[in-house]
């Protein structure tokens, strides 16, 4: 949605416990992407204006077909419940180094051939799957949906803190998360992916994992039980 990127301080300017702002971090990723606040519940802060409200309007029916509570209540459903890489893992990660070699011999599609290596690369060290693709994006639509007017703040307090226990269920720890969500975008540009294509994802991740404004430094894996 944003296009120039720039850096917020994070001060924590509405007193949110640790706990919420854990469950406002889950959102980093998309949050950064898009050059919103991670320390606030509203992504914009005091800083939203009607244009932003129409552009995240347009960003959640185009995506995700979301205008309304009900379509909000589908997507989080959707996303929640979806599986996408796991059952590829599930399928061909017991394959052995010599039967991965042969694959590469064999007369395969681009996609198919993208998604064998990613099984290879990340074999029996993946349990979470790109789960977090699909929780951290729950996160970021949760809080467009009540910048847009669609749910009340205590309705985001409680979708996020659903959200957050599938989350702290399933993985230990920011790094974990962060390398879940990277698989996730790695996963979605399946069919023509390069190093290249995740740059961006890659680079939040990084971002997110080292500097002293990132939510995940200011805020530690067991704020939120």
């Amino acid at each position: 949605m944003s296009t120039t990127h720039k850096y917020h301080t994070f001060s924590n300017p509405t007193n949110l416990s640790k706990a919420q702002l854990w469950l406002i971090a889950t959102s980093a990723m998309l949050t950064e992407l898009n050059n919103e606040f991670h320390d606030t519940l509203l992504p914009h802060h005091i800083y939203g204006t009607e244009e932003l409200i129409k552009d995240s309007k347009r960003c959640l029916l185009r995506d995700w077909d979301i205008k309304d509570l009900e379509g909000l209540s589908d997507t989080l459903n959707y996303l929640h419940t979806e599986q996408t890489f796991a059952p590829i893992q599930e399928s061909w990660e017991l394959l052995s180094d010599n039967e991965f070699n042969q694959t590469h011999k064999a007369p395969i599609g681009v996609e198919f051939r993208n998604l064998l290596n990613m099984v290879y690369d990340y074999q029996y060290d993946l349990k979470q799957s790109d789960y977090a693709w699909h929780y951290g994006r729950c996160a970021w639509i949760i809080r467009h949906c009540l910048f847009d007017g669609f749910i009340t703040e205590a309705e985001a307090w409680n979708l996020l803190e659903e959200n957050g226990k599938r989350i702290k269920d399933m993985f230990d720890s920011w790094e974990n998360f962060g390398l879940s969500y990277l698989v996730g975008a790695q996963y979605w540009k399946r069919k023509e992916y390069t190093e290249i294509s995740i740059k961006d994802h890659k680079n939040i991740i990084t971002y997110l994992l080292t500097n002293k404004n990132s939510p995940w430094l200011n805020v530690g894996w067991d704020d939120f039980e």
